[in-house]
This record gives C-alpha cells, structure tokens and sequence, in this order.
C-alpha cells in the first residue's frame, strides 16, 4: 500500500506500509485490558472505604489496650457520679433495639459479608463457604456459654435483700434488690463483638486489588506469555467465573464493610458508656478479659493453626498475597 503525503516543499512525498503490518496494527490495537476509567462516585466511595478500613483496622494490639486501660479507669465511676448523658439512659433506641439484639446484629453482618467475600475467595464452592461460616458457629456458642455462665454466676452467689430464701427473679419481682456479683454482660458481649466483625472483615484489605491481577493474568494469557500469578492454575472457565463473580459481589462487599464498620463505632460508643454508668470495676474488668481471651484463642492460635475452620479470607487463595508487588507484573 502506498500513501501520499506533501512537504513543506510542496513536492509528494511518498511511504509504503506494508498491507500485512497494518492488518496486525488493527488486531492488536484494543485487545488489552485496561482499568475502567475512574468516576466521581468512585472517588468518594474510595475515600469513604479508606477511612473505614483506618478506623477498622486501627492496631488490634493497641485497641486491646486501651479497652483495658479504659475498663480500669472506670473505677472513678465506682465513686464519682458522671453527669447523665442520652446514652446512659437503659430504655434508649440504641440500647434496646441494638446492644440487646447485640449477637443477632453481629452475626446477619459478618455472616453477609462472610459469605459474599468466600464466593469469590472459595470459587463459589458451597462446602467451603459452610467451612468458612463455622467459625460463627464457634463464635456463637462462646456467647450463649459466657452469658449464661455469667447469669448462673449471680444467681448462685447473689442474695435478696430481704433474705436468702428468695430466687432472683422473686426477689425483683417483690420489689427488693438482689446483691451479686454481676460479671458485665454488656462489656463481654460489646468487646467481644467488636473484635469478631473486625476479624471478619479483614478480606477487603486486599479485595480491590483482586481485578488488577484479573486484569493482568486476562493480558498475560491473550500476549502468550507465561507469568505466575495467583490466577495461573486457574483453567480458563474458571477465571472467566471468578472475573463474574467478583464483578457482581463487590457492591455488596463494598456496602456491607460499611454497615459492619458503623456498627463497630455504635459497639465502642455503648462499651464506653457502659464503663462510665453502669456496673463496677471488677464486674467490668472480669467481662473484658473473658471477651479478649475468647477471641484471642480463636482467631489468633486455632484459626491459625492447620485445625478448621481457616482464618477469614482463606481460600484458592490468600488475601493476604495480594498485598505484595504482584500487582506490578
């Protein structure tokens, strides 16, 4: 093929193209995939996840921390009455239809968000998302065993005021006051809660990063070459599933971390006040420990083991991969 083109001179100016280079140009040109151009949602939605993700996943080591120091400082309320406050009120919206239905809350979010991540973690493999979903299981009968060990506690070694003969319920019920050691529900269920749906959430720490590998493997195996990738093993009916799968759970993934990430906050805001108003000390200290050792046996030495279930994001593949340069290939 031969184009013309005129010079500064005004002459003709004359190149040829082979016919066969430029029938390549026109297959190759557009085949790679490229990220999708970026939007003003987008943008607000990525500054809205990062700062959950700050607030979230703030050092577990350093929250422990301070729910101790905090937990021990309440024992100023022990002897000084703290001004009242809408919070400290028991018969608040936030009190009876959130921290009383505190477990139920807990587990329909992180159990959401369990299984809309394992989809895509698992390879849409339901025996391993039911794997995935005992560790609720396990969290579950933690709370039912705590709590009621806490209230068999005080009945065993609670006495009326008006004399032991009576039952805690019928000493209420008679208008007397029933004295106890009454290890803090609120705190055990408010902490522990707490650290299950941050341990929960942690696979979208590397969730976003999952369509550039996608991306990057689709280009590898469309120029021939030969990269290792997460997705490598993967035949190709099951990259063109996950790609899909991926596609349409991570609206869902985006919206439940959010929920999960406010009911966190509304957690603390109740744990806080819980310390300032409510309980003694002792009670309070005792609930935490409880709480904290629970989830620390759990998730940081069983769930680390090779004993099931596997660590929150487990699966085909490790979240946690995704967090090195593999992007970059």
């Amino acid at each position: 093929m031969t184009t013309k083109r005129s010079t500064r001179s005004g002459s003709i100016e004359s190149n040829y193209i082979p016919s066969s280079g430029l029938a390549m140009r026109h297959e190759t040109k557009g085949t790679l995939l490229v990220r999708e151009p970026t939007t003003v949602f987008n943008i607000f939605l990525t500054v809205l996840l990062f700062a959950c993700r700050k607030y979230l996943f703030f050092s577990t080591h350093k929250r422990l921390f301070v729910y101790l120091i905090l937990l021990v400082a309440s024992v100023v309320g022990d002897f000084i009455r703290f001004p009242k406050i809408y919070f400290a009120n028991s018969d608040t919206f936030l009190n009876q239809y959130l921290v009383k239905l505190g477990w139920f809350w807990t587990v329909l979010w992180t159990l959401s968000f369990l299984i809309t991540t394992s989809k895509v973690f698992c390879l849409n493999s339901r025996p391993s998302i039911i794997v995935h979903a005992t560790r609720l299981v396990v969290a579950t009968f933690f709370w039912y065993f705590w709590t009621n060990a806490f209230n068999r506690l005080e009945d065993y070694y609670g006495k009326c005021s008006a004399g032991r003969g009576l039952t805690r319920l019928a000493c209420k019920s008679a208008g007397h006051v029933w004295k106890s050691f009454d290890i803090s529900g609120h705190v055990f269920i408010l902490i522990y809660s707490t650290l299950v749906m941050i341990s929960e959430a942690r696979p979208i720490v590397g969730w976003d990063k999952i369509q550039d590998v996608l991306r990057n493997e689709e280009n590898a195996r469309k120029e021939g070459k030969s990269v290792a990738t997460t997705f490598s093993s993967l035949k190709e009916n099951q990259l063109q599933e996950m790609k899909a799968v991926y596609k349409k759970m991570t609206p869902y993934v985006q919206v439940l971390f959010i929920v999960i990430t406010v009911f966190v906050a509304i957690w603390e805001l109740m744990l806080i006040t819980t310390m300032m108003y409510f309980h003694t000390m002792p009670e309070k200290l005792l609930a935490g420990i409880v709480a904290m050792s629970t989830w620390f046996v759990t998730y940081m030495v069983w769930y680390s083991s090779s004993f099931l279930p596997p660590l929150p994001g487990d699966g085909f593949f490790k979240y946690q991969a995704l967090q090195k340069s593999e992007v970059g290939i």
